[in-house]
């Protein structure tokens, strides 16, 4: 934005949040209900560099289909974004996956094939479906085979989840599987991802047992059984809203709303401190 707007320091806390998605959204909700419950007075703005709230994320209708434009539903099993919804009046709205549309496609030779049956992600929970499958050459096959005797790492370290995928079931799997997998879900690129902060599990289960098909082999019946009839990620795992994601990007933007200030089309071009006292900390945006 033009110029600067100074923010000293006064006796109401002035509090500036950078971007409209849904982190900033959450992070403006949350300071809202803890200022509520703890009585204090907070200034609150954030600032939206676009004309609308959400970023990515929304909704469109078409042909009687309703179409999330970005995210399409959250995990479940870190309670953070169901416990949100709750807080925001939306647990009747919660919907869970259809079992019967658990899987996943894949372009392949220009068409669209499913992915193998268990095939979660990074790993396959049944060897057999990757072996029918025609997505993978004969050696692709036998690469992803062998990963049951590829030593584990012994340093502990994070590493990138393509080289992660490439080390253990090797460059074919991640090229016509995991990639096209992945991406779909982080609309990244694997070369760039974190693996420990993005599928720590991966990480924890070739630590545990020294092989994900090994640690496959030894997992819960329950989570076994749910693997094998799904592929791509496990969207048993996953909820999302009946009316889209812009349920709860409308429900956060009505809250803040009524706390907040919000300012639309106003980028941010810097941020610096200004020179005065440096227990002060205040800021120039």
């Amino acid at each position: 934005m033009p110029g600067c707007v100074n923010m000293p320091l006064s006796q109401t806390p002035r509090i500036a949040i950078i971007g409209g998605g849904l982190t900033g959204l959450s992070a403006a909700h949350r300071l809202s209900e803890l200022a509520s419950e703890q009585g204090l007075a907070l200034d609150i703005t954030l600032f939206e560099a676009g004309p609308k709230l959400g970023g990515i994320v929304g909704t469109v209708e078409r042909d009687g289909y309703l179409i999330d434009t970005g995210a399409d539903s959250f995990i479940t099993n870190k309670p953070g974004a169901l416990q949100l919804c709750q807080r925001l009046g939306l647990g009747e709205r919660l919907q869970a996956t259809d079992p019967k549309y658990r899987g996943a496609l894949v372009l392949h030779n220009g068409r669209p094939v499913p992915v193998p049956e268990g095939f979660q992600l990074l790993s396959p929970s049944a060897l057999w479906p990757v072996l029918a499958s025609p997505i993978l050459s004969p050696w692709g096959k036998l690469r992803i085979a062998a990963e049951y005797f590829i030593p584990a790492r012994k340093n502990g370290s994070d590493e990138t989840l393509a080289s992660f995928v490439r080390r253990r079931f090797g460059s074919e799997a991640l090229d016509r599987l995991v990639q096209p997998l992945v991406g779909g879900i982080y609309t990244s690129d694997p070369e760039k991802l974190s693996l420990a902060a993005t599928l720590p599990r991966f990480l924890e289960m070739e630590r545990d047992h020294g092989s994900l098909i090994r640690a496959s082999r030894t997992a819960k019946p329950q989570a076994v059984a749910e693997d094998r009839v799904s592929s791509g990620a496990r969207y048993g795992l996953f909820a999302g809203l009946r009316g889209g994601m812009r349920d709860l990007v409308d429900a956060l933007s009505m809250r803040i709303n009524e706390r907040c200030t919000v300012r639309l089309d106003t980028p941010i071009v810097a941020i610096n401190q200004l020179p005065t006292d440096p227990d002060a900390l205040p800021y120039c945006l």
